[in-house]
């Protein structure tokens, strides 16, 4: 990807301190993008500073992308720093697991804020400061589209920002703004080993593998998308007793 006089496209990369973050943000500093890296963990941050920061290169902000003005600030700092804003990669994002009837009553309305609203204030940030084409990208899940019991809160925040995104593309796209997400099943994570120890990570899908398709959808590669969700699913699948099974010598996919 590079911008209309040559240079170096800057990229506004939300929820950079989460598990996908390194690797994304390792990939797209390699091919040249100018990166500013955004998350609301300060602590965080100066790792991700230490390990990644170089001025005018990469840097980092400490923001909670949730709040209209924390997104505007971010969106303003990367076109202040930087000298322009040509895209988006969100990864902000919250989970939650068990039956909703067990639920605390606030947890909705915090995935509500981390999954949905926080990608919908970033994007109208970016979008106001962007100069001409942009790329955005975004991250959902099937769930979406087989919401599995006790994940239905989780799956309920990623729908609303499917459906959002495949519409806001839509409203775009004759500006020259590429809006995609990647649809991703569970990444193998040290954090995903430690919370689900019984998990078959085999058909997990690693950092790297989604950072890849991140670098596809920021890259003129996917000029021809608009909307699109590209699954990244690994080796996962959703099962049934009626399939009979997995086929004669292929592992079990009831464990992920």
């Amino acid at each position: 990807m590079s911008t209309l006089g040559g240079e170096p496209p800057v990229l506004l990369v939300t929820g950079a301190t989460g598990q996908l973050g390194p690797a994304t943000v390792a990939r797209l500093a390699a091919r040249g993008d100018r990166l500013l890296l955004v998350g609301r963990d300060e602590a965080r941050m100066a790792a991700l500073d230490k390990e990644f920061g170089s001025p005018g290169v990469v840097e980092t902000f400490t923001a909670d992308v949730s709040d209209p003005l924390g997104a505007r600030l971010a969106a303003a700092e990367a076109r202040e720093r930087m000298g322009s804003l040509n895209g988006l990669v969100h990864m902000v994002g919250a989970f939650h697991a068990g039956p909703s009837y067990l639920a605390d009553l606030a947890e909705p309305d915090r995935l509500w804020r981390a999954n949905f609203l926080s990608a919908v204030h970033t994007s109208l940030a970016v979008l106001a400061q962007a100069e001409g084409a942009a790329r955005m990208v975004f991250f959902t899940t099937p769930l979406i589209h087989e919401p599995l019991p006790g994940l239905g809160f989780y799956a309920a925040s990623k729908a609303a920002l499917a459906a959002w995104m495949r519409s806001f593309s839509h409203e775009v796209k004759h500006r020259g703004v590429h809006a995609n997400a990647v649809m991703m099943t569970m990444a193998d994570t040290p954090d995903a080993r430690r919370e689900r120890p019984g998990a078959d990570f085999g058909q997990a899908v690693t950092p790297e593998l989604v950072a890849r398709v991140v670098d596809f959808l920021t890259s003129e590669a996917s000029d021809g998308l608009y909307g699109a969700a590209v699954p990244v699913l690994g080796r996962f699948g959703f099962t049934t007793g009626l399939a009979g099974g997995p086929p004669a010598g292929g592992p079990s996919a009831e464990r992920l």
